[in-house]
């Protein structure tokens, strides 16, 4: 296995609640009510996408976005938290000497602001996110250039999250998907399945083992 690429909001940290709160309360200050189970539905996939769905203009989304950055700043070393399975995992990858990245719907300031504070930016050999590929999840972007970033390609990677726009996103690139089930998935039509499904990012380790055994 040359790489493990991870999901960063729902997979490694715990911070679902802080994001569906971003948005209502940016929603509320740009006169639009969005209910908290439609926003969870869609976490995961492109931010850009929904905001422009809703707001229909790119400079007015732009502006609603940057809301959400500003009112999650607010919160999130707060209400945000590492998995405690996650430090275990990216620690054992790291001595495995197993490449990593995180790929993350989320923006890159706010993400690298975020794996600093819990100590886990020195894990990752690559930090891939959303405003820095033209097509955010489900599009298969942001594995195709974390994998460049790498060095590696897709086929011996593992892709790691914890929706269905993770798993499709990783398939259409051309990697295995895993889909680690940490609280309620909202699923979908889908013609793209995970490879495996697990409950806890330890498993991840057994795959491995498995796959290089």
């Amino acid at each position: 296995m040359a790489a493990v690429l991870f999901d960063l909001d729902g997979t490694l940290i715990d911070s679902i609640h802080a994001i569906v709160k971003s948005w209502v309360r940016a929603g509320n200050k740009m006169g639009v009510q969005f209910d908290p189970n439609m926003v969870r539905s869609f976490i995961g996939f492109s931010p850009r996408v929904h905001a422009l769905k809703y707001f229909k203009r790119e400079d007015v989304a732009g502006k609603f976005l940057k809301i959400v950055q500003d009112e999650f700043s607010k919160i999130w070393m707060d209400e945000v938290k590492p998995y405690p399975d996650s430090y275990t995992v990216l620690k054992s990858l790291r001595d495995m000497k197993i490449k990593t990245a995180v790929i993350s719907s989320n923006f890159k300031r706010t993400v690298e602001r975020i794996l600093e504070h819990f100590d886990f930016l020195h894990f990752f050999d690559a930090v891939v996110c959303d405003d820095e590929v033209k097509r955010g999840k489900p599009a298969p972007d942001i594995i195709l250039e974390a994998t460049k970033r790498l060095k590696v390609p897709p086929h011996i990677c593992i892709v790691v999250g914890d929706t269905l726009f993770d798993v499709e996103a990783g398939k259409r690139a051309g990697a295995h998907a895993v889909l680690v089930v940490r609280k309620l998935i909202y699923l979908a039509k889908s013609k793209y399945l995970p490879n495996y499904v697990i409950p806890s990012l330890k498993d991840i380790i057994s795959i491995i083992k498995t796959w290089e055994s």
